[in-house]
């Protein structure tokens, strides 16, 4: 009898992704807390009825293809993380101060939109040659930038009115404005049901497929995420016998 202990699993860890141009891998980028990764494998066949014995019987099962998948739900969603999965592109916006931006002819009742977000220190005056500021108590702005004109002062200023003011900086991710990439993908674990002892697993060559959510409003007691899936790519760079495959592997170390 063996006397062989059983082992369990109870992970927890970081996940790591890295772009892939051709076998050439960029740097490893954490993505966060991952709060759930699966990895589950697929085979593709068919099975062979005899034609004989007039019952049909299934005589044979043949595999035709295997194929493996991954999936993460994340929750930092970070301007890079979410230009990085809905194949976006990410622009920093540095602070800064603007002078005498435009807001156009302007009534009461108006909202107009700073061209920056994060808005400070706002004067907004008129077009005089000597130019007259506007009193604060006729308008508001909040932290996107929006102005709100309650009323204007009597006499009417003379119009463009003018907005100087200093902006914070910002991190912008647009959607779908780039193309599709490849990328590494690796979880650096500990199994917390055998004494923290490491767990390494990589993927090779993923390719993501875009968001599936992006929770934006949430309630109770769940924070934001969003599941992404992989799907592992076979990496041809690799040999397939140098004990490491052609998808990936998983490593258990001190076992």
């Amino acid at each position: 009898m063996s006397n062989r202990q059983e082992t369990y699993l109870f992970g927890q860890g970081r996940v790591e992704i890295a772009e892939r141009t051709g076998a050439t891998l960029g740097e490893w980028v954490w993505l966060g807390d991952v709060s759930d990764m699966s990895l589950s494998f697929e085979e593709e066949k068919f099975t062979h009825k005899e034609s004989y014995s007039g019952q049909r019987s299934d005589v044979r099962e043949l595999s035709v293809g295997t194929s493996l998948n991954t999936s993460l739900t994340i929750h930092e969603l970070s301007a890079e993380n979410v230009a990085r999965f809905t194949r976006g592109t990410v622009t920093a916006i540095a602070e800064g101060t603007v002078t005498d931006e435009s807001l156009g002819t302007v009534a009461a009742g108006d909202i107009v939109q700073l061209e920056n977000l994060g808005v400070s220190d706002l004067v907004i005056s008129d077009s005089t040659a000597v130019p007259a500021t506007i009193d604060p108590e006729h308008y508001s702005v909040d932290p996107f930038g929006e102005v709100v004109f309650t009323t204007l002062p009597t006499p009417l200023p003379t119009m463009p009115l003018l907005a100087s003011y200093k902006h914070t900086s910002a991190q912008q991710a647009t959607f779908l404005s780039g193309s599709k990439k490849e990328y590494a993908l690796r979880y650096k674990g500990e199994n917390l049901a055998e004494n923290n002892k490491p767990i390494l697993v990589e993927l090779y060559k993923v390719s993501p497929s875009l968001l599936q959510t992006l929770s934006l409003i949430t309630s109770g007691n769940q924070l934001a995420s969003a599941p992404v899936e992989f799907k592992p790519l076979l990496d041809t760079s690799k040999s397939v016998s140098d004990g490491l495959g052609q998808y990936g592997r998983m490593v258990t170390v001190g076992y």
